[in-house]
């Protein structure tokens, strides 16, 4: 947040191959420009913002490297001299929540890079890249989600080809270990995951079987482990209705979203152009559709963001983020679509009309 009442939303389009910067007015959810589109490489496909604030991170997959930018006191930003090399189609970014290292789904070389973080500079780690193809085979899994936990001890990475995700533990030198029990089954091709706020449960957007695939979570700061004392970040399916093993959402969901300070959770259904909408139970991780399940979005969402709204009073009484906002970048349309969010009832509302972009907007990110 830049200042009392304002945010910043950040967003690539690759039909340009740039990085835009919106002031979000926090009291309404408008967007207004700020300064001038920067450069990125080929085909972006993912943003990573620093726990800082300081400095922002973009994944270009056809020039397979990673873009890195300051982030300046306005928001806006300053292109660092240069791009860090990637593995082969770089299209997910994390940071650990201390801001320590940059982890990069490369989906063409069935591997993830590790980089250290200094400021916009970026370092790879010994050993980096990390394969995500399990001893024994040597089938490919094109990894393109990756997710780091609360705790930042582990590691979570979706592959959409194996319709598994692997996880790893995270040394304090950035280096991977995969967990014993990693890859766990998800549905077809899954793509975008997320965490609850707190860390609790693992969400999956399961593209090609139309679901979202729920795990708890044994991490530091849940006590649902067998043995709490020693989290080992190992994943528990969580059932769908009728003993599935998975949750039901629209065509083609392609990433998830949870509210930051409510317990509601999101899917972007990129082959119906809409958000589905659940409740989760907080004790179990159960999804639930809403009363009004779906809102349309424009045409291919592929990338959303939820920012809380301000804080502030109304007549004396203190109001805390009274309405939250999504934005939605739709590639197909080249638009962003903005809703309310009601923090009461988890409903989504238009807020006005789609805004056009520049072609292809592909990632949104903001602080």
């Amino acid at each position: 947040m830049t200042s009392s009442g304002t945010g910043v939303l950040y967003l690539t389009t690759q039909g340009n191959s740039a990085l835009e910067a919106f002031s979000i007015n926090l009291g309404s959810g408008g967007l207004s420009l700020s300064g001038s589109a920067v450069s990125t490489g080929a085909f972006p496909t993912a943003i990573a913002l620093s726990p800082t604030l300081n400095a922002l991170f973009v994944a270009n997959k056809d020039s397979n490297d990673i873009s890195a930018y300051t982030v300046n006191s306005d928001g806006s930003l300053t292109a660092a001299s240069g791009t860090t090399k990637t593995g082969t189609t770089p299209m997910g970014l994390a940071i650990d929540p201390a801001g320590n290292f940059l982890f990069v789904a490369n989906q063409g070389s069935s591997d993830i890079s590790v980089f250290s973080i200094d400021g916009s500079s970026l370092s790879e780690i010994p050993g980096s890249p990390f394969t995500t193809i399990p001893p024994g085979t040597t089938l490919p899994t094109d990894p393109v989600g990756v997710v780091v936990s609360a705790s930042g001890n582990f590691l979570y990475v979706t592959n959409s080809l194996s319709g598994t995700v692997s996880a790893y533990s995270i040394a304090s030198s950035g280096t991977l270990t995969p967990l014993g029990t990693s890859p766990y089954l998800a549905g077809t091709a899954p793509s975008g995951l997320a965490l609850t706020p707190g860390g609790a449960f693992l969400y999956v957007a399961n593209t090609g079987s139309n679901t979202v695939s729920a795990f708890s979570i044994c991490d530091k700061v849940v006590t649902s482990c067998a043995d709490p004392n020693n989290p080992d970040g190992k994943l528990t399916v969580i059932p769908g209705p009728a003993a599935q093993q998975a949750f039901s959402a629209g065509q083609g969901p392609v990433a998830v979203a949870a509210d930051p300070s409510f317990n509601f959770l999101y899917v972007l259904d990129k082959g119906s152009n809409q958000i589905s909408a659940f409740a989760f139970g907080s004790g179990t991780g159960v999804l639930t559709a809403l009363a009004a399940p779906t809102v349309s979005t424009g045409t291919t969402p592929v990338s959303f963001v939820i920012v809380s709204g301000a804080t502030g009073s109304n007549q004396g009484n203190t109001v805390t983020n009274p309405t939250d906002y999504v934005y939605v970048a739709n590639n197909g349309s080249s638009t962003l679509s903005v809703f309310t969010l009601n923090t009461s009832s988890g409903i989504l509302t238009p807020l006005g009309q789609s805004i056009t972009t520049a072609t292809n907007p592909s990632a949104v990110a903001a602080d």
